[in-house]
């Protein structure tokens, strides 16, 4: 897609004048790596990263009964939901397919307030106002900014943007309205890198302000920008699933081993739940596994998984060199017959290599579980 064509978020000055690799991503023009994927990777773990996230949508739902019209689209159990609180979601077809991964906030008890993928905003707003009834839906997505900022120094350093406790005392997967630089700001302890951190939904006429004093602000500690390589090394060093690669229409929850966040019980039904449960019930055909691979060459997305006489079995959906592991790490998908194995091999071009099964994450965790 042409330059010229793509849309930027409020900050596309801000990264040229930091000297990132623009590439398209989504529709967008986004910062691939400002110094490099492998040093950004590494602060974020060591130090503390922010990120553009402004791509991605927010929708609102306002009215009484809003949370109640969600769930009957939403694979996990909304009534489990105080006011301030956020819950990992699947929104699935009638065949149990994902259309989207998203985050849902009871922002109050009568504003339902949606996080969903940039590439999917459009599919995701149709198919909620198509089966949706007696509440209002608005994408505020253009009107939004989103900043992550991602890393065990983010609460030091955000605190100091905040009024008193208002960081140290938020929970994880939980949000609250504040000012941060005195600025409206709704902070949610929530993240994709494993870390402990928050993201930061603003106007995005604030954006550029507010990026640059964090990075300000956070410099003497160790505070850098980073782009989309280092989120996306950093998400799969979690396992965590990425839409149109461990998830998607065809992909269900439970073959991505998302289990945990479909509700097959709950009482107000959902789209999706029939199928889900007669999948549930014979089990998925496959399995996504988690894969150290044994070389130095990286198993990316579309390769072969392979039985050593070169029978397909499966496909890789993402994989990368993992700066904390040192060494590349993959996801991908393989036949239920297989899924015990604890040892694959990947086609790479004419060859085999070697690869181990692993639980995930691949590397620990440190969001904050209080």
């Amino acid at each position: 897609m042409p330059e010229e064509t793509l849309s930027k978020t409020p900050l596309h000055r801000c990264h040229l004048q930091l000297g990132a690799r623009m590439v398209p991503f989504a529709g967008y023009s986004m910062p691939v790596q400002y110094t490099g994927v492998l040093e950004e990777t590494k602060a974020v773990r060591e130090n503390c990263g922010l990120f553009d996230v402004s791509h991605m949508g927010q929708f609102s739902l306002h009215g009484k009964n809003s949370l109640d019209a969600v769930m009957k689209l939403v694979t996990n159990d909304l009534t489990k939901l105080g006011v301030g609180q956020a819950q990992y979601n699947m929104l699935c077809n009638e065949k149990g397919g994902v259309i989207d991964d998203l985050v849902v906030y009871r922002r109050t008890e009568d504003w339902t307030y949606i996080c969903v993928n940039a590439s999917n905003r459009q599919t995701d707003f149709q198919w909620m106002k198509s089966h949706l009834s007696n509440v209002s839906l608005e994408d505020e997505s253009d009107a939004t900014g989103l900043l992550a900022l991602q890393g065990p120094k983010a609460e030091q350093i955000i605190s100091r943007a905040l009024p008193p406790q208002v960081a140290a005392s938020l929970k994880y997967y939980w949000a609250c309205d504040t000012k941060l630089f005195d600025l409206p700001c709704y902070l949610s302890r929530t993240g994709y890198t494993g870390e402990d951190g928050f993201e930061l939904y603003i106007k995005a006429t604030d954006a550029a302000d507010i990026w640059e004093r964090l990075l300000e602000l956070g410099r003497k500690d160790g505070l850098v920008p980073c782009g989309l390589g280092a989120r996306d090394t950093l998400r799969l060093e979690m396992g965590y699933p990425l839409h149109g690669h461990e998830l998607s229409q065809e992909i269900s929850p439970l073959e991505a081993g998302l289990g945990w966040v479909v509700k097959l019980d709950k009482t107000v039904p959902f789209i999706g739940q029939s199928a889900l449960k007669k999948e549930a019930a014979a089990g998925p055909a496959r399995q996504l596994k988690a894969l150290v691979v044994q070389d130095r060459r990286i198993a990316r997305q579309g390769y072969h998984i392979v039985t050593k006489n070169r029978e397909p079995i499966g496909t890789i959906t993402s994989g990368t060199h993992s700066p904390h592991l040192n060494t590349p790490i993959a996801l991908g998908f393989v036949k239920k017959e297989f899924a015990k194995e604890e040892k694959y091999h990947v086609e790479v071009r004419e060859s085999l290599i070697s690869a181990n099964a692993q639980k995930l994450p691949f590397v620990p965790s440190h969001t904050k579980k209080h």
